[in-house]
């Protein structure tokens, strides 16, 4: 009896134990949590994201809708939930509903979207519509993988919209048909492989949840993801909420230490701290890393702890050498350390480092004994720039050295004082930028939206990470793995803007603690967008008007957005007239001609201000804007007269170039002369003195390209007849130079030139192309590596170099009497414009920052804009009788245009984003 009694009890036992196992089995027993699939890169839940929001919030304020991993999420689900029913139906189905979603790798390069909806009793009608859609439209398909029912949804002409799975509390969807069988087969796997599921984590309070790998981070902070790394926790679960502005979304998350226990040493008792200098960090900056600190010596410490034992063989031994003076620096430091990578239109890095301390000179002396320390030869004498004394150090990474790697590329440091800051920069153009913008008030304290980021956004930490993802020379995206930009490389339907546009700012931010890092994530953007009544029109902002014709085109000092631009015109009665941002015109001075140059920007006069040096045929003059006012009281107006150097004879009066990296400082700019020569304007004789000489006769071939180098300047220079000229800046060529170009074939014509020759930064060869089209690189011996002959149209006309007017990068251009083609530095064709007025024609290449690329093609008396793609920027031509002075004002996305035409200067203004 008593066995029979303890057997029922078994089977008793086992039949509740394998119902119990069944219930945490069978899929409507588990949580949405558990059946995404391993190895999701991140799993994301909201439960606003598919709502409609109106244009003008859009404009405003940022939505979850406009950050773009979110963004394809919604728009991938939109595709599934429209197809079948209508906008009402839709929306009763989803509003309210906490939404997932996960991302996950299919290949290589191919990432793909699983949503997951919960399912409510209500939900009857739309999945009948699903199940069961129009057949005149639509079909479901199904089958079974690994004991599952999948269904699929085909349109009639059998293509795929999307594979799901429905069960009793959630409908699971993704156009992937592998990650739904995928989901499928997790089904059936053991709960405790479930990934974190952030939808837990929403309250009233919180718009998302997410849930991330570090790497999934790295690749936005270009050039420094491996360092970034060391920052970030292992895993990060975040919460969303809009920060106050409501231009920003900001996440929170508390993560244990695990393996970053050397990073959190290196800030202990180190209080976090908000960015406080703002009026440091230059406008133009693209991103931006800062560490705080409150306890300098103690940071030192760690500092030193740190780098004696870095990975890298390099840092170790550097730090070896430079550690007994090492610690007189760190103990100098003052709250902040700010790095400030620049935006550059070329692919030259411009970095500078700024580093807060109490004694700015003792800080100074500290660097200069670390760089001799670190086998630096005794400095030249130091350079003047705005009033700034520079001193170079030749030196490679000295910031690496006593900060880690986040800090490296700096093969030399050119070094001055600023208030109680050291700046460093990474070469001589960085820092003569950044002291232009710290002068001229174009740093982030005078901007009222990155200051507001600053205050209240961006929160108090140890460690923050910056980056403006649209400002930089080229798409962030390209720096991604390639199935990154498969899946954002789209525009959203909405507002025809690529995936990115919405999203500007990306900031990371940490504070450790003993046992936790506290992180936050800010996404968003500072720059408010333009409506579609006000984006792409041309607008007159400003008409200046004169008694006579202009004669020349204007030159702009200043910066156009901000009003405190002021110009200076020509007219035909040989005035030279200033017009300041009030509109006042006053007439400085009389000029033997027109002006033929461009205008060049130096400290002519070693003052601390910048000059404005021009060319005449037969003069060059000097103007400083700062020395012309206006007494406010009896409205008197001073005069300065100009400045005049003569030219020597033969000197082409049509371009000015600075000579940048040049050892002697007294050599302020230079220019051509027509028998192939280079002349260099001396500040101290103010004169003109032959720099560099062509052994054949013949002009160059404008511009001319000067390359600063890490012991001074070169310079590369073309003739007509296919001479290739490249010069020391002793005067002396480099060896196998000059070099010709010549025919290969008797049968070909002889080698004849259009354009210049340019030495692209960072590319070891030379590249130049015949007037007949013959694209050729050039080896830094003079012989020829690759030639390739374009494509050429029945037209006659001839090929040329087209590079940047900074020379940064280039384009080739196909030019005859009455058309232009811009092509790509391969020689496929991009785009033409056609119908020129003959021999009224000027086209040049602007790259603007910020990524902004023009050409502006001016023919007869007007002006016409177009970006690469060859789409025109513009509801309309600008009147224009000279070349156009173009300017781009990131922090409103405005393109300024300042033209002269027949009796006024006018400045035009289009919104591009």
């Amino acid at each position: 009896m008593n066995k029979r009694v303890w057997i029922g009890i078994g089977v008793l036992v086992l039949l509740v134990g394998g119902w119990l196992g069944y219930q945490q089995w069978r899929p409507s027993g588990r949580s949405i949590g558990s059946l995404v699939p391993p190895g999701a890169l991140l799993v994301m839940a909201s439960n606003q994201l598919q709502d409609t929001i109106p244009a003008r919030v859009l404009r405003n304020e940022i939505s979850l809708r406009q950050i773009p991993i979110f963004n394809e999420a919604r728009q991938r689900l939109d595709r599934f939930l429209y197809a079948t029913a209508d906008t009402a139906t839709v929306l009763r189905f989803i509003r309210g509903k906490n939404v997932r979603y996960s991302l996950h790798a299919l290949s290589r390069n191919t990432l793909d979207l699983i949503f997951y909806i919960p399912l409510e009793p209500d939900d009857q009608s739309f999945l009948n519509r699903l199940t069961n859609p129009d057949p005149q439209e639509y079909r479901v398909l199904n089958h079974t993988f690994a004991g599952e029912k999948i269904l699929d949804l085909v349109s009639r002409g059998n293509e795929p919209v999307g594979s799901f799975i429905l069960t009793d509390n959630v409908l699971i969807g993704s156009v992937s048909g592998i990650l739904i069988e995928n989901v499928a087969k997790r089904m059936h796997q053991p709960l405790k492989l479930a990934q974190p599921d952030p939808g837990s984590q929403i309250d009233a309070d919180h718009q998302a949840g997410l849930s991330v790998k570090p790497k999934v981070l790295q690749p936005l902070f270009t050039n420094s993801g491996s360092l970034i790394r060391l920052f970030l926790p292992e895993e990060l679960t975040l919460r969303f909420r809009p920060s106050s502005s409501r231009l920003h979304l900001i996440g929170y998350a508390a993560s244990k230490l695990d393996n970053r226990q050397d990073v959190a040493a290196l800030f202990a008792s180190q209080t976090p701290r908000r960015i406080t200098h703002a009026e440091l960090i230059p406008q133009t900056t693209a991103s931006l890393y800062h560490i705080g600190i409150s306890d300098a010596a103690r940071f030192g410490k760690s500092m030193s702890t740190l780098l004696g034992s870095a990975s890298s063989d390099f840092l170790r031994d550097r730090f070896s050498q430079i550690e007994p003076v090492a610690d007189a620096l760190y103990q100098a430091l003052d709250a902040d350390i700010l790095l400030c990578r620049m935006d550059a239109s070329g692919t030259t890095s411009r970095q500078v480092l700024i580093l807060n301390g109490r004694d700015a000179r003792q800080l100074a002396n500290a660097y200069q004994q670390i760089a001799f320390r670190a086998g630096a030869r005794a400095p030249a004498s130091p350079k003047t720039f705005l009033g700034h004394k520079i001193l170079q150090l030749n030196v490679a990474e000295l910031p690496a050295s006593l900060f880690s790697s986040l800090f490296s590329g700096f093969p030399q440091s050119w070094i001055t004082q600023h208030n109680s800051a050291l700046v460093i920069a990474n070469n001589e153009e960085a820092m003569q930028d950044y002291l232009q913008q710290v002068q001229r008030g174009a740093v982030w304290s005078t901007d009222e939206r990155q200051s507001e980021l600053l205050r209240s956004t961006l929160r108090p930490a140890n460690f923050t990470a910056f980056a403006r993802l649209n400002r930089t020379p080229t798409a962030v995206s390209s720096d991604w793995p390639l199935a990154w930009q498969n899946l954002l490389d789209h525009q959203d339907p909405t507002d025809g803007s690529p995936a990115l546009a919405n999203l500007e700012n990306l900031a990371y931010q940490a504070s450790y603690g003993n046992e936790r890092i506290l992180s936050t994530v800010v996404l968003g953007r500072t720059t408010r967008r333009a409506s579609q009544a006000v984006r792409n029109k041309v607008l007159l902002q400003k008409k200046t008007e004169f008694n006579a014709p202009l004669i020349a085109a204007p030159i702009v000092t200043g910066s156009l957005s901000n009003g405190s631009a002021q110009f200076y015109a020509q007219n035909n009665a040989g005035q030279f007239v200033l017009v300041t941002p009030e509109g006042d015109k006053l007439v400085q001075d009389t000029t033997d001609g027109p002006i033929r140059s461009n205008a060049l920007a130096v400290d002519f006069l070693d003052n601390g201000r910048l000059q404005y040096l021009f060319m005449t045929n037969r003069t060059l003059y000097v103007a400083d804007p700062g020395q012309v006012r206006v007494r406010q009281s009896k409205r008197s107006r001073d005069k300065v007269n100009l400045l005049a150097i003569r030219l020597p004879k033969g000197l082409d009066p049509t371009f000015l170039v600075r000579p940048r990296g040049m050892q002697r400082r007294n050599l302020v700019a230079l220019a051509a002369h027509e028998d192939g020569h280079i002349y260099a304007l001396d500040r101290q004789s103010r004169s003109f003195i032959r720099l560099m000489a062509a052994p054949r006769k013949g002009p160059l071939l404008l511009p001319f390209q000067v390359i600063p180098t890490p012991s001074g300047m070169d310079i590369l220079a073309v003739q007509p007849d296919g001479t290739i000229n490249y010069w020391y800046e002793n005067g002396q060529q480099h060896p196998h130079f000059p070099t010709r170009i010549e025919r290969r074939t008797e049968e070909e014509p002889e080698t004849k030139m259009a354009g210049p020759a340019l030495l692209p930064p960072g590319q070891p060869g030379i590249q130049t192309i015949t007037d007949e089209g013959q694209l050729i690189t050039l080896n830094s011996n003079g012989l020829i590596a690759k030639r390739t002959q374009l494509f050429r149209p029945v037209r006659s006309g001839s090929f040329r170099l087209f590079p940047d007017e900074e020379q940064t990068n280039w384009l080739l251009l196909l030019t005859t009497d009455t058309e232009v083609t811009i092509l790509d530095q391969a020689g496929q064709r991009r785009f033409d414009v056609r119908a020129l007025q003959s021999g009224r024609n000027n086209v040049r290449y602007h790259r603007l920052g910020a990524g902004v690329e023009l050409i502006s093609v001016k023919s007869g008396g007007f002006t016409t804009l177009f970006d690469l793609n060859g789409r025109v920027v513009g509801d309309r031509p600008i009147p224009s009788d000279f070349p156009v002075a173009l300017q781009f004002d990131e922090r409103t996305n405005e393109l300024y245009v300042l033209s002269g035409a027949q009796r006024a200067v006018q400045l035009f203004s289009i919104r591009l984003r």
